[in-house]
């Protein structure tokens, strides 16, 4: 069954800009050139609720639509999970999104390369609780996911999520 997906409108598309603005200024050169669509519902992957995802646009796509901008990425998010998040939710979810897209300028050539970059750390809630944070990370990031861990299970800092949701911060970038 096919889903309805549709573009952002300009209350979400403002959120975007502004964190390309504050946090994102590589991506002001491309801006113009991601696409925020929602589609009805968000994907599930062996249980697990995928609350949006980014690619990178597929070539043909200009040719198809005859639209003006060349679209170099679409992040699509599930609109049921959307509507049940929280203001700040919502802008984590796009923020998150948006330090998936690389842009990379040739010094030389001028030519831009675009991509998508892993997550700076990956693994499964219970290796976590087996052998805690056993992978290499430098300090940075390793800092950030022991913060992430300890607001999560104390309640506290930015998300005040409980322990138990962690699951839902997985996406399939």
């Amino acid at each position: 069954m096919a889903q309805d997906i549709w573009k952002a409108g300009p209350e979400t598309t403002k959120i975007m800009v502004d964190l390309i603005n504050q946090y994102h200024p590589d991506l002001a050169i491309i801006q113009e050139e991601i696409i925020l669509l929602f589609k009805d519902k968000a994907s599930v992957s062996n249980g697990v609720t995928i609350l949006g995802k980014t690619k990178k646009a597929p070539p043909i796509l200009p040719v198809l639509t005859d639209k003006k901008y060349d679209y170099r990425f679409i992040i699509e998010i599930g609109a049921d999970q959307w509507n049940g998040l929280s203001d700040s939710q919502r802008v984590a979810l796009i923020d998150h999104h948006l330090c998936s897209i690389l842009v990379e300028e040739d010094a030389q050539s001028g030519e831009i390369k675009c991509s998508i970059k892993p997550p700076d750390f990956t693994g499964y809630k219970d290796e976590v609780a087996r052998h805690g944070m056993w992978r290499p990370l430098d300090d940075e990031t390793l800092h950030a996911v022991e913060k992430m861990f300890h607001d999560a299970t104390t309640g506290t800092g930015p998300s005040k999520r409980a322990a138990g949701n962690l699951e839902s911060l997985i996406d399939e970038d």
